[in-house]
Formats: structure tokens, sequence, C-alpha cells
């Protein structure tokens, strides 16, 4: 087993152990593992009860989850669910549970202007049309061509055609929509540590202390912008999938600092492995409300996730 752990990086090992030391085992334990899939129901397009009878109907095999409503891990194979009506008519989207967390913070509601800052492959932007409805202005921004068109195929599949898509870089939607939005989601790209997997060496070889700070510039960058685009009043969810403080606590940090308006609210969902924001990290103190964010401690089928909310405050 220790010979396995040493795959990793050894400075990586070493920050999560400093992260998480009284469960550094059972975290190094989930990047032997591949996670079970999950998936959940889109509500544009299907109630529970029918989606419920049409997995069974189709013969696909499921336990629900109690938490959140309407998700699933798949106890099928994944070609199986692949080739179901309910998978090819957008009635279902495969996405960790720990993914949809966030959009369900971000509480969005009908008649909102909603702003996903980077957006593809349109997951969280297929979330929030579902728990929202039809009955918002929802944009979804990307700047890749590639992860574009993926986000397009999503939303298409996922009968999400009343959003405006935008193939433009998230940091610009400070300046295009200066306090316009109720709602902004920022899933930042990251240094995906919680996706590391020691049977896939690609999965963590680019990683490195460097990028990881090179990561952290942008995502400050991009959070900025999201506060930027939002009206007083309005909300923000930050989140990553990854572990480090850099790109997680430091960044919420360092935009409380920007924005005198700025408040955390409390993350906080009904999950057993769970665990605060850090106080601290590197001698460095954060504020002292950043016990109000989350972090996802990962497990069987759920990926290791940080997430903030946050409001701007009317002034």
């Amino acid at each position: 087993m220790k010979a396995v752990f040493n795959e990793l990086p050894g400075e990586f090992l070493d920050k999560i152990k400093a992260i998480y030391p009284s469960v550094f085992p059972k975290v190094c334990e989930t990047f032997l593992h591949k996670k079970e899939q999950t998936f959940r129901i889109n509500l544009l397009k299907t109630a529970l009860p029918e989606l419920k009878e049409d997995l069974d109907r189709q013969g696909i095999k499921y336990r629900e989850l109690h938490w959140p409503k309407g998700s699933f891990i798949l106890r099928s194979e994944n070609k199986e669910i692949q080739r179901s009506v309910a998978y090819i008519d957008g009635k279902i989207y495969m996405q960790n549970v720990s993914s949809m967390i966030p959009p369900l913070l971000l509480e969005p509601k009908k008649g909102e202007k909603i702003l996903d800052l980077c957006a593809a492959p349109g997951a969280k932007t297929s979330e929030i049309a579902s728990l929202a409805g039809r009955e918002i202005e929802l944009i979804a921004m990307e700047k890749l061509g590639i992860r574009y068109q993926k986000l397009l195929a999503t939303l298409r599949i996922q009968g999400v055609d009343f959003a405006k898509t935008l193939m433009e870089d998230g940091i610009e939607a400070g300046r295009r929509y200066p306090g316009y939005f109720d709602k902004v989601m920022v899933d930042a790209p990251c240094s995906g540590e919680a996706l590391f997997y020691m049977r896939d060496p690609k999965s963590f070889k680019p990683w490195s202390q460097k990028r990881v700070k090179e990561l952290s510039h942008t995502q400050k960058v991009l959070i900025f912008s999201g506060i930027t685009a939002l009206k007083p009043g309005g909300e923000l969810v930050y989140s990553t999938c990854t572990f480090s403080p850099e790109e997680n606590e430091e960044v919420v940090d360092w935009a409380l600092k920007k924005f005198e308006s700025l408040r955390l609210m409390p993350a906080d969902m009904p999950l057993p492995n769970k665990s605060r924001g850090l106080a601290s990290w590197e001698g460095k103190g954060f504020s002292k409300e950043m016990g109000m964010t989350m972090r996802v401690l990962p497990n069987d089928y759920m990926e290791g996730f940080y997430i903030a909310r946050m409001r701007m405050e009317k002034t």
C-alpha cells in the first residue's frame, strides 16, 4: 500500500497530511479507486416518479440517494445506461454528487439573472436550469472552442435551449455585465487534485506546486470578475475539485479583502463527509468567517470538493 501511495508526488502527500491530519490515510485510500458512477434527474424533462419508472422499465439498476433528492448511484454497467432512453433523451445527467452541490447552494430561482462563469462541459449550467426552470435569464461562458462545443451539446441534450452561451473568457464578465446578475457560479479551473487516480498517472503527473500557484492567480482573476458582475444583494458560489488551500480558502480570503461589501454565507449541506474551511495555511491566517466555507471529503462515490458561498451586501 505504501509503495502505491509513493507514486503520488511527495510534496502533494505532505500537503494532504497537513490539511487532513486526522483522516490522511482515509483520503489517500480514495486515490486507489475509481468513484462509483452517479447521476441526477433533469427536472426540465421529467419528474422523479416517472424517471424511476423509466429506469425500472429499461432494466437500469440503481440506488436512490436520500440526498440530494433526485440523485442516484449507478449499479448497472455504464454502457447500459448510455443506451437507455432516459440518457439519450436527456432526462438524466451523469454527474458526481459533489459537483451537484454548488448549484444547490446557489439556490437558483424563477425570474433571476444567473451567470455560469466557467460553464463547460455544462454540468452545473444544466443543473441550474433543472432547479430553476425555464423562466430565468441564464448566461453560460466558456473560452475554449472544444469545451464550448461540449457545453452546447450538453445544453441541447438537456433541453436548456433558453440559455445564452458565449465563447468568451470569464474574466470579461465583470466588464461586460457590471452589477447585473442575481446569482453567479464560479466553478473555477483548478489542479483537480480530487480526481487523482493511481492507475492513471496522467491524472497526477502534471501536478506541481508551481502550477497550483499559477492556477490560484487565475482563480482570483475569475472570482473578481464574477463578483463585479453581481448586483447589490446578489450571491456567488465559488467551487473547485481540488484540496490545495492556495486554490480555495486563499482565493476566497483574497476576494473578501478586495470587496468590503462581500460577506460569506454558510455553505452547509446534510453530509457526514465534510469539514469546515481552514482558518490558516502555512502561517497565514484567513478571515475568521472562513469556517462557513465547506470542504467535502472524498468517499466511494463523492469527489473531494471545496465550496464557498458569498453575498454582495447592499450599501
